[in-house]
C-alpha cells in the first residue's frame, strides 16, 4: 500500500530503478483518483496521510490526537481511565502507528518516554488502552487500504 501511495510524492520514487525502465504502470493521478472514489472515512483518510504521505510531523500528531480524543473519551471514561491520561494514550498510539521505525518494539520504557509518565504508570494504567487504540488505528487503516484497492481493481 505504501509503495503505491508514494507515487504521490515523486521525490521518493526512483523511476530509473524501476523494472519497466522508469515508466510506472500506476501514476500519481491514478492513486489520487482511487483515493477520491474510495469514500474513505475522515479517520481512514487522516491515518493514510499520516502513515504514507509523510504528514506525521509532531504538530500534526498533536492536532490529530486532540481531535481523536473526542472519539475515545467515552471509551476511556467507561473503563475508568483518569482524564489526565486520555491525551497521552491517543498521542502514544498515533506515534506508534505512524512515526516509529519498522523495528520498533513497544516497551514500557519507550512508552514512558513517549507519554511523559513513569513506566509503572504505563504498566498499570496506560498499556492496555494504548494497545486498544493502536489496534483500532490498524483496523481503520486496513479498511482504508481495502477501499483503495477495490477502486484499483474496479478501474482495471
Amino acid at each position: 500500500m505504501e509503495k503505491l501511495l508514494r507515487y504521490l510524492n515523486p521525490k521518493t520514487v526512483n523511476f530509473d530503478a524501476m523494472p519497466s525502465s522508469g515508466v510506472p504502470s500506476l501514476t500519481a493521478a491514478d492513486v489520487c483518483i482511487m483515493m477520491s472514489y474510495a469514500q474513505l472515512s475522515p479517520l481512514q483518510d487522516n491515518l493514510i496521510r499520516l502513515k504514507c504521505f509523510g504528514a506525521n510531523s509532531t504538530e500534526n500528531i498533536e492536532k490529530f490526537a486532540s481531535v481523536l480524543l473526542i472519539k475515545y473519551q467515552d471509551q476511556f471514561n467507561q473503563k475508568d481511565l483518569s482524564s489526565i491520561y486520555h491525551l497521552a494514550v491517543v498521542r502514544v498510539a498515533l506515534i506508534e502507528f505512524c512515526k516509529v521505525p519498522a523495528n520498533y518494539k513497544p516497551t514500557e520504557r519507550s512508552r514512558e518516554v513517549l507519554s511523559g509518565f513513569s513506566d509503572s504508570t504505563v504498566r498499570k494504567y496506560l498499556k492496555k488502552h494504548i494497545d486498544a487504540v493502536l489496534d483500532d488505528f490498524k483496523h481503520e487503516y486496513e479498511l482504508g487500504e481495502e477501499k483503495i484497492f477495490n477502486q484499483l481493481y474496479k478501474s482495471k
